[in-house]
């Protein structure tokens, strides 16, 4: 029988009795930008060859760490276009060997397309891969260490939970795909010392691709986080992490996100440092707007439940990538629930004769986690291992004329299975296998959707038609045990 999903749960608990000062909470980070001297640092998100010329801002493997009695919850966010998942079983094991008791660890990458190629795809030319090796291990490494630092950092803690639906939000994605559905939910978490009052963490939950720099620009950089996370600590102080949401599609470039320079009363140039600026500074103020009302909670536990599931390998281009060795050996093809490094020789379009992984799935990860206070879920986390387009949370998705499957059964909608105010998404979670993409709006053949001119971007960049619904079927069924 083909293995499709395994599932786990753990309970972090309190006793009913349990002092208020239990909940725990530390905070540490570490800077990952790569060393230019001498080397040759690919850059990601645009295309191959794009090569680093100077680094403008560093690059941060950032990590929260939540303790209740003798378990812990760790999230980290790092500044990177994508670690797939089997770097973060690397890094769980490393983070497992140091760190003490039962703990869980959540490592979600920004994806901005300023920092340094650890997916392979941005080589030289195509396939020929990007990834340092050397670089990348040691990455995994720190991220491992700052999470242990973040542990080991712990002390009584206070929660806050707040979020925010401001109409900013929405004018601050752009989304030229149909349906035009975005994802404009700001979420936002901060953890204070409880006996000083001072911030420990605060982290940020919002939706759109770390690109305003755009294609042209050469220097590292954590793109709009950076400014966020500048902001989020001049007024609060402690450390500040960036979680991107469903950011599917979503991008700040183009004249759909208009920022005006308040120094210049000009609209800042697309693909510009100000315009990166404006935009952090905006989403920090808006964070700083709904922390003004945020909701206190003293938790009584944290539920853990996480599925590994298999998701069907479609795209023939991501085959060929695996079978030259561009992904490093870091994103291997299983069937039946087993690697299966096989491969076979073909004639694909535009590639010539080439050599092809035959392995039928890849190997990924979903995350559901609830925080209990008086015995009800009071915020969510669903971790999503890939970039999910935004009606996939928060519906809207659409039957249209040219799609190539108009009759496929809808997939589940992630928000409407989800039970409280606070519902943080958090994309490219422990994995990055590209472009979620609901089937009925799966557009590979002409005819296009709404018989437009050109086909849309997307599906070069999925694993396939069928990754969505596995992938939301795995998070539901967490949901509803």
């Amino acid at each position: 029988m083909r293995r499709l999903l395994t599932i786990s749960a753990f309970l972090i608990f309190l006793t009913p009795l349990a002092s208020a000062d239990t909940l725990l909470a530390g905070a540490a980070q570490a800077v990952i930008t790569p060393d230019l001297t001498g080397r040759t640092v690919y850059l990601a998100g645009f295309g191959n060859n794009r090569v680093a010329t100077d680094v403008h801002d560093d690059l941060y493997a950032r990590c929260l760490a939540l303790g209740i009695a003798k378990q812990i919850l760790v999230l980290c966010s790092v500044d990177l276009i994508g670690l797939f998942y089997d770097d973060v079983l690397t890094i769980r094991g490393s983070f497992q060997q140091k760190s003490p008791g039962s703990a869980f660890l959540i490592v979600a990458s920004t994806h901005t397309h300023a920092g340094p190629d650890t997916l392979g795809l941005y080589g030289p030319k195509p396939l020929e891969t990007g990834i340092d090796s050397k670089y990348l291990s040691s990455v995994d490494e720190r991220i491992a260490t700052t999470a242990v630092e973040a542990v080991r950092a712990m002390q009584p803690a206070r929660l806050q939970l707040a979020r925010d639906d401001h109409p900013l939000l929405s004018l601050l994605q752009g989304v030229d795909r149909p349906p035009l559905v975005k994802d404009p939910f700001l979420f936002v978490m901060r953890l204070l010392a409880r006996s000083t009052g001072r911030t420990i963490a605060t982290a940020v939950n919002w939706s759109d691709h770390p690109e305003v720099l755009g294609r042209k620009n050469t220097q590292i950089t954590a793109d709009y986080p950076h400014w966020v996370r500048t902001y989020v600590e001049k007024q609060f102080g402690g450390i500040a992490l960036v979680f991107s949401g469903s950011i599917g599609k979503v991008s700040p470039l183009g004249n759909q996100v208009s920022l005006v320079d308040p120094e210049t009363l000009k609209v800042a140039e697309d693909g510009s440092w100000r315009k990166a600026e404006l935009l952090g500074n905006e989403i920090g103020r808006l964070a700083e707007r709904a922390l003004r009302s945020a909701q206190d909670v003293q938790l009584d536990s944290i539920l853990v439940r996480t599925a590994k599931l298999y998701a069907p390998m479609y795209n023939p281009r991501f085959r060929v990538a695996e079978a030259a060795g561009v992904f490093a050996g870091r994103k291997p093809l299983y069937t039946n629930g087993e690697p299966d490094a096989s491969t076979d020789t073909r004639d694909l379009p535009s590639l010539g004769r080439v050599k092809y992984s035959t392995g039928r799935d890849i190997q990924t990860e979903v995350d559901y986690i609830q925080f209990v206070a008086g015995r009800a879920a009071v915020a969510e986390i669903a971790t999503i291992p890939g970039e999910i387009y935004p009606e996939l949370v928060n519906g809207g998705v659409r039957r249209y004329v040219g799609a190539d499957y108009p009759e496929a059964p809808l997939e589940p909608v992630l928000r409407e299975h989800l039970k409280t105010k606070y519902q943080f998404v958090l994309g490219l979670g422990n994995d990055e296998i590209g472009y979620l993409i609901p089937k009925v709006e799966w557009d590979e053949e002409p005819p296009w959707l709404m018989n437009a001119a050109e086909p849309w971007y997307g599906e070069i960049n999925s694993v396939g038609p069928d990754a969505a619904e596995r992938v939301l079927q795995a998070l539901v069924g967490l949901i509803s045990q």
